[in-house]
């Protein structure tokens, strides 16, 4: 398929979801993570937390629920969209990390294509508002969120290690010790 063709193909599957949510013209991120966790039959909570530099965002798939992690320093925009690419992944079954950064990635370049899509289509309604930028995560937010250090570490290590984005794996969406794959620019597929 040409390459035009496809991203036709994309813009319209992504122009479906977004309508299939049957979003108001103008919504804020809340009410989009209550559309996709009603879609989805699973709640959305959004963690911000400092990822060191290692990912923008990346989501956690959890028995009762879906985790995104988005980087605390950065801009209310920013942080909207990254958590919007995030449901955009979700959204495209692109595959979460489990509580132990186990991922089950889809095919890295297309699927973060797809997201880039579908992200900047809901950030089209969404008025962006601050992530709460609250207090340090606790209960089960804390515990994925030191669950998650070792991956994110080692991730880092990764990337001093061979002086690109991609880590020891190398690639923009390479993985590294199993901590499944995140984009240094807003997203992840784990």
């Amino acid at each position: 398929m040409r390459a035009g063709a496809r991203a036709r193909r994309v813009r319209h599957r992504c122009e479906r979801l977004v309508r299939e949510l049957a979003l108001p013209a103008t919504t804020d991120l809340a009410d989009v993570c209550d559309a996709v966790a009603a879609r989805l039959g699973r709640p959305v909570r959004i963690v911000p937390m400092r990822l060191g530099g290692t990912a923008s965002g990346l989501t956690v798939r959890t028995a009762d629920g879906y985790w995104i992690f988005c980087e605390l320093r950065t801009t209310p925009w920013h942080q909207t969209h990254i958590v919007l690419h995030e449901l955009g992944r979700l959204l495209l079954d692109h595959g979460t990390a489990d509580r132990h950064g186990r991922g089950t990635p889809g095919p890295h370049a297309a699927a973060h294509g797809e997201a880039e899509v579908l992200g900047a289509l809901l950030m089209e309604r969404v008025v962006p508002s601050a992530v709460d930028r609250g207090p340090a995560p606790t209960g089960q937010a804390a515990e994925l969120a030191a669950a998650l250090a070792p991956a994110l570490r080692h991730r880092r290590a990764g990337q001093r290690g061979t002086g690109r984005a991609g880590g020891a794996t190398g690639g923009k969406d390479g993985a590294a010790g199993g901590a499944g794959t995140a984009d240094s620019d807003g997203g992840s597929s784990v």
